[in-house]
């Protein structure tokens, strides 16, 4: 695992080098993905200055962003707010009271999580992808929530589909953001939830296949991402390999 830019943003990485199956790459430095910037170190906001991003695409809920500033809106970055409320704490409490939660519970529950991304929250990642694609949102972006797995998680993986990169690498990069917290005085379920899982992602992949019939459609249909819309994509993120 790369040694993170700010040890405070423990989930932050650039997607560049991303490779699709036409032969191209994400260009370094454009394209971004985090946790939270609430609680970067005083002595670290100087290495995320000098990443130079100009937007921001903050997912978190409304009482979240509340509580926990972003630090990086000292730096003058565009920011596009796209809540989505954070569902599964919600239902993680539930649990605890009813007794303590396992493996098969909590799954349950992060599997209605991803389908409520596919499609309660589809207008959200809808728009999302307009943004990105829109040459009026200045690059480099970064995409965040709180932990930047889940909500993150999968509007990067819708994005990185719409670029055409294969399932196995969008896979690879979802799964990349486990290990990156210390797990040190924390509860065994809480733990448990702290990680992401390949059935998530094929959970929300087979519902869009029930009910769409494949990707492309989905993200043609609900999410309004025709192909004019990706080709916008494509030539603001990708490069010749």
């Amino acid at each position: 695992m790369a040694r993170p830019v700010a040890a405070s943003v423990p989930n932050l990485r650039d997607l560049g080098g991303i490779g699709t199956a036409s032969g191209h790459v994400i260009a370094p430095g454009r394209l971004w993905r985090s946790s939270h910037f609430g609680a970067v170190a005083n002595d670290e906001l100087e290495a995320l200055r000098a990443i130079g991003f100009r937007s921001v695409i903050d997912l978190r809920g409304t009482d979240e962003r509340m509580r926990v500033a972003s630090r990086l809106l000292q730096f003058g970055i565009r920011e596009s707010h796209l809540p989505i409320e954070p569902r599964a704490m919600g239902a993680l409490r539930e649990l605890r009271e009813a007794g303590e939660p396992d493996q098969s519970a909590l799954t349950a529950v992060m599997f209605e999580v991803y389908r409520r991304f596919v499609n309660e929250h589809a207008p959200v990642f809808a728009s999302l992808l307009r943004l990105v694609a829109d040459e009026a949102t200045p690059l480099p972006l970064v995409i965040h929530c709180t932990a930047g797995k889940d909500r993150t998680g999968w509007a990067v993986a819708l994005l990185l589909l719409a670029l055409g990169v294969p399932r196995e690498a969008v896979l690879d990069d979802f799964l990349a953001s486990n290990g990156r917290w210390s797990m040190q005085g924390v509860s065994a379920d809480w733990a448990l939830l702290a990680l992401v899982h390949a059935d998530y992602l094929q959970c929300a992949f087979d519902d869009i296949d029930k009910r769409w019939g494949s990707m492309d459609a989905y993200l043609e249909g609900p999410l309004g991402l025709d192909r004019q819309a990706r080709n916008r994509l494509c030539a603001r993120l990708l490069v010749d390999r």
